[in-house]
Order: structure tokens, then C-alpha cells, then sequence
């Protein structure tokens, strides 16, 4: 299997774990499982996507972006992967508010199965075991527990107020 090359690439994870956090904060890492790569984990949906794409503008890297419901917060059960490059910006979305809604954009990438997104069903054209597969493909298991560990050091960013 042909593997992506994932040098310079930052991956968002975000995983919806409040509706309300009481701040927005953010952590850097190079996890183990993978040290040549850059983490950001966020507490916050919108997350900072503007914040990776002026990095990816200003460095030239890439960036992959997940968004995995965990399926008990108050928060509408969302599954959404984004990536954005100077050459292609592909986002696959799957939600439930309160009815399914499907979405997706952009040049398919060549790891995704799009026959997937044909069922009729769709909360099953995308969802968390499809995005696992997506990861996993590009070199991340983020179901192992080195992905969420780290041998170098941790940046944490905290924003207290919203003004």
C-alpha cells in the first residue's frame, strides 16, 4: 500500500468532548508514534483552521483536520475531515441536526473508498471507523496510545477571554 508522504504536516485532531468549555485551549506535540509530525489538539469545533492555514501558507505544509464526535456530549454528532494544501482543499462532513446531512468538496483524495458515500444511509458514508481507516492510511493511529504521547515537549495555549 502506497503511503502518503506525511513529513511537514500538521494533524488536527479535534474530538467533541464539551459544548461549553469554559476556555478555549489548544497543545502542540510530535507524538511518538510518529515524531516527525506536528499535533494540535483543540477543545473548541471551529477549532483553529485559520490559525493552521496561515501556518500551512506561510511554511508550505499541509494539514489534515478530523473532527470525531464521541456520541454523548450535548454537541450535535459530527464526523469531518478537512485537508488544505496550496493545491487541493478537500472537506468530507457527516452530522446529525437534528436529520443526517451529508457533504463533501473538493478532489477526492487517493486513499478515500468515495463508493462509501453512495449508500443511503448517511451516517454511514462517514463516520468514525471510516475516518480511523482514513488516519491509519495516511500513518497516524490515533487508537494507539504513543500517538498520544510524546518524547519532546508539550506547547499548551490557553485563551481565557473571549474579547
Amino acid at each position: 500500500m502506497h503511503q502518503i508522504d506525511t513529513q511537514s504536516t500538521v494533524l488536527y485532531a479535534y474530538y467533541i468532548q464539551q459544548y461549553n468549555a469554559p476556555h478555549a485551549q489548544f497543545i502542540l506535540y510530535a507524538p511518538k508514534s510518529k515524531p516527525q509530525t506536528t499535533v494540535l489538539y483543540a477543545n473548541i469545533i471551529d477549532g483553529y483552521v485559520r490559525l493552521i492555514e496561515y501556518v500551512e501558507k506561510q511554511c508550505g505544509m499541509k494539514y489534515y483536520s478530523i473532527t470525531i464526535s464521541d456520541g454523548k456530549s450535548k454537541c450535535m454528532e459530527a464526523y469531518h475531515l478537512h485537508y488544505y494544501s496550496h493545491i487541493n482543499v478537500r472537506n468530507i462532513l457527516c452530522y446529525r441536526d437534528p436529520q443526517w446531512v451529508f457533504y463533501e468538496d473538493g478532489e477526492p483524495l487517493e486513499f478515500e473508498n468515495t463508493e462509501l458515500y453512495k449508500q443511503r444511509l448517511k451516517r454511514k458514508r462517514f463516520n468514525k471507523e471510516i475516518i480511523l481507516k482514513y488516519v491509519h492510511y495516511l500513518g497516524w493511529d490515533i487508537m494507539d496510545e504513543r500517538f498520544w504521547r510524546t518524547d519532546n515537549a508539550v506547547y499548551e495555549f490557553i485563551r481565557t477571554s473571549q474579547k
